[in-house]
């Protein structure tokens, strides 16, 4: 029976992995048309080129924007929150008049204008072919003073059954109610099935909740927690492991709650003041949990969500360099990729992308390259919003898989959350020695470009372990990491002489 469970939890994890809904990016933006023939740029992460490559597409992606590969990560469709355009770029059955009203009979033309984060595309948890596209609307409010509200939050229904596919249900009203500007994100539901929804009232403290499953919508539901924000501009994300909820905006500083992914629950809230001159700002968070990433216009800040005093442990990363293209290229949204590198945008209309290299690392040491994304051609603030769709069910006493393969650096020094490694013989030949002052649970091996080579479980209970090299494994410099079951032991060199 137990090898019969493990044989179904193996599976389990594979059909996770296989769920590649994030592996297309697509960016494009011309404010003269929205006729076919816009400039894009687009890279898909099954391949190994890091590169965008130029496309023309169908939509003007400014602010609003969101897109969804098949779970073996080919471009199925993206939307401006205008309408939706399938992957040949042509627009879908019943494909227009997304969000109607007065705002998109307005801005249409150039792209909706709804902010990033208000446009999120989930799997229905009911049957592979059908995908939830979840889009927010907003008005313009002039009296007694301009300016722009969300006031409903909407589901529309995309049928994929054929290469075309079909809008089969539009604009139905999940929620009516004045909502903030974007922050709309969502997390797996302990049973590794069902998705958890969240959005906020505007310049309040109430949190809406959503429950997504095979029956459809749960009624939402409210729950007060924190403080209440007074500003814009932000961007709110879970965790991959999906245990924190997090919200940062300039002005209101960064929310921390707890999550239960059984319940729903928000909960443990910190606040952590950032005092700067920030207009806009975003949120990341590494693919281990452990690092949070705020990119504030012109910082970007990394704090240790493990450490005992989360606002204390603030380090500085980056700060703007002054690059134009033509336009300043200071940082906006973040979003963790299937490469394991974060992906920062900027406000105004450029061509470049910067990234974090290696996230999962210490201060420094996560690189920050500003400008080191070239686009083929503009994009105007759209990030793409993703949730983590690989997350698995919740299984008490075991750390959730990675949702990609990390990202290693090569360095003298390597921080470590606990205990220690030890390799010897060190140069090796044909196998070397493994030691842990922790109990270790798992053995990865990567070479000097940070791809994984080889991973190996490890025997419970152990102070030693063999670990045996492929005769195919090329002589070089490699990076062994040992993990436990609360994240990463300790890297170490690994020196291999054929």
């Amino acid at each position: 029976m137990k090898r019969f469970c493990f044989i179904l939890i193996s599976l389990y994890s594979i059909a996770l992995f296989s769920q590649k809904h994030d592996y297309s990016w697509l960016f494009g933006y011309d404010y003269t048309t929205s006729l076919p023939g816009i400039e894009g740029s687009y890279r898909n992460f099954l391949r190994e080129t890091s590169e965008f490559t130029y496309l023309p597409i169908v939509l003007n992606l400014a602010s609003s924007s969101t897109l969804i590969s098949d779970a073996d990560g080919n471009l199925l469709f993206y939307t401006n929150g205008c309408a939706i355009a399938n992957q040949h770029h042509e627009i879908m059955l019943n494909g227009e008049g997304l969000n109607p009203g007065q705002v998109h009979q307005a801005q249409c033309d150039f792209g909706y204008t709804a902010g990033p984060q208000s446009s999120l595309i989930l799997p229905s948890p009911q049957t592979d072919s059908v995908y939830v596209l979840l889009h927010k609307g907003i008005m313009y409010v002039n009296q007694p003073v301009f300016t722009v509200l969300t006031d409903k939050l909407y589901y529309s229904l995309i049928n994929m059954s054929t290469d075309e596919g079909a809008v089969v249900e539009k604009n139905q009203i999940l929620i009516q109610d004045t909502l903030s500007y974007g922050e709309l994100t969502a997390v797996k539901h302990a049973n590794g099935y069902d998705w958890w929804i969240i959005t906020t009232e505007r310049h309040s403290n109430r949190y809406y909740t959503i429950l997504l499953t095979a029956d459809g919508f749960e009624t939402p539901w409210l729950q007060q927690a924190g403080n209440v924000t007074t500003k814009y501009g932000g961007q709110a994300v879970f965790s991959p492991d999906g245990t924190k909820y997090i919200r940062y905006g300039p002005g209101d500083g960064v929310f921390i709650f707890d999550f239960d992914r059984g319940t729903g629950d928000l909960s443990n809230f910190q606040h952590i003041v950032i005092n700067d001159s920030a207009f806009v700002g975003g949120a990341a968070v590494s693919p281990n949990s452990r690092f949070l990433y705020i990119p504030s216009e012109y910082r970007i800040y990394q704090f240790d969500l493990w450490a005992t005093d989360i606002a204390a442990s603030r380090i500085t990363v980056a700060e703007y360099d002054g690059f134009l293209s033509p336009y300043q290229t200071t940082f906006f949204q973040a979003q963790l990729a299937p490469d394991c590198k974060i992906y920062i945008n900027t406000f105004a209309a450029v061509t470049v992308l910067h990234v974090i290299h290696y996230p999962d690392e210490h201060g420094l040491a996560c690189e920050v390259e500003q400008h080191g994304v070239s686009l083929p051609y503009y994009h105007l603030r759209s990030m793409p919003n993703f949730p983590n769709y690989r997350l698995g069910p919740l299984m008490p006493g075991e750390p959730p898989a990675p949702p990609c393969v990390p990202v290693v650096s090569v360095r003298e020094e390597w921080p470590t959350k606990t205990g220690g490694l030890r390799i010897f013989p060190n140069p090796a030949q044909s196998y070397f020695t493994m030691a842990t002052d922790t109990p270790a649970i798992l053995l990865r091996l990567y070479d000097g470009m940070g791809r994984q080579v080889l991973v190996q479980t490890l025997a419970a209970g152990q102070p030693e372990h063999r670990i045996a090299l492929p005769a195919s494994l090329p002589a070089g410099v490699y990076v062994a990491v040992a993990e436990g079951r609360e994240g990463i032991l300790g890297r170490a060199r690994v020196v291999v002489a054929r």
